[in-house]
């Protein structure tokens, strides 16, 4: 059994492949294999990641194209090791990175220090700056829900999982649609487990045009999305984030064209629920305004344009 899995989902990305395998190659004496699943390349994937010395171990998967969450379900299933890890082909690790996260990491117990299943740490841009910023403690014990999404939610962090526990928790396959919030995985760990938080740089984002990063996936993914809001409304998640995810839930679920009736059925949390409608009541209105807003300010810019004609004379 390795001490790492890093897992690498890619799609027609090849040029970016070799920077990881740069990147992976600076991480000294640590035990390790690098699982790259191709979601259905029709570049050059597979001939680019045969030309890799193969100085550590290396995995390559190809499927059909399925999205990114079905690619790293791909990928942790064939995992062997007691930690893994994400490295998208837009972002890299820091030298050496392995090594501190190890130091973290009990072998006897096979968890993370105060028995933690995740480590997470800090993502810089290449231009230096923090995704995010730094969390609020150097060393903290905690969970997704409580510390991040409750407290402190801004910008991406480099989590590490523990092998074994992360297999338990796969990210859901919607038909139809390839993406959805990461989120959701932390949210379901985080009512068992816990997460060691510390401000470490772990690694550099590049955020590539078309990359997960940089869609608006809950949007574009509108199943995907009623899923993730309708598990964010249950505790321990605050009081006020149940009322809003509940009523985010209700508005993707009728962008699914479901009927209220089914919707309270499928909720998560029926109690928050008519606050959730509530608050959708109030977002729709508050649309309905906007939208009156911008034809009332139209309709007054034609209704002057069209008295300006009028009272043009001819000379």
């Amino acid at each position: 059994m390795h001490q790492f899995s890093i897992v690498t989902p890619t799609f027609n990305r090849s040029k970016y492949l070799p920077r990881i395998y740069e990147c992976l190659s600076q991480q000294g004496e640590i035990d390790f294999e690098w699982i790259i699943v191709d979601d259905g390349s029709s570049d050059n994937t597979k001939e680019v990641v045969e030309s890799f010395n193969k100085s550590f171990e290396i995995k390559y998967i190809y499927q059909e194209n399925g999205g990114q969450l079905s690619a790293r379900n791909t990928g942790t299933k064939n995992a062997n090791s007691y930690i893994i890890a994400k490295v998208d082909d837009d972002d890299l690790l820091l030298p050496n990175v392995l090594k501190k996260v190890w130091n973290y990491f009990d072998i006897e117990s096979e968890r993370f220090e105060n028995n933690c299943v995740c480590l997470s740490g800090l993502f810089q841009y290449d231009t230096g700056e923090i995704n995010g910023g730094k969390f609020p403690h150097d060393y903290y014990v905690s969970d997704h829900i409580r510390y991040r999404l409750n407290k402190y939610s801004r910008g991406d962090k480099y989590e590490f999982y523990v092998t074994e526990i992360f297999k338990k928790y796969p990210f859901p396959v919607i038909k139809g649609e390839k993406n959805l919030s990461p989120h959701i995985v932390q949210i379901w760990l985080a009512l068992s487990y816990k997460t060691l938080y510390i401000n470490q740089i772990f690694g550099i984002k590049n955020n590539i045009i078309g990359g997960l990063s940089s869609q608006r996936y809950m949007d574009k993914y509108p199943l995907g999305s009623e899923l993730f809001y309708n598990e964010a409304t249950i505790p321990p998640f605050r009081l006020r984030l149940q009322m809003h995810n509940s009523s985010r839930y209700i508005y993707y679920a009728r962008i699914n064209k479901k009927i209220f009736r089914t919707i309270y059925k499928n909720a998560k949390n029926r109690l928050i629920y008519p606050l959730g409608l509530c608050r959708y009541y109030l977002i729709l209105f508050k649309m309905f305004l906007e939208r009156y807003q911008l034809f009332n300010s139209l309709f007054i810019m034609l209704f002057k344009e069209k008295n300006k004609i009028r009272k043009y004379k001819p000379q």
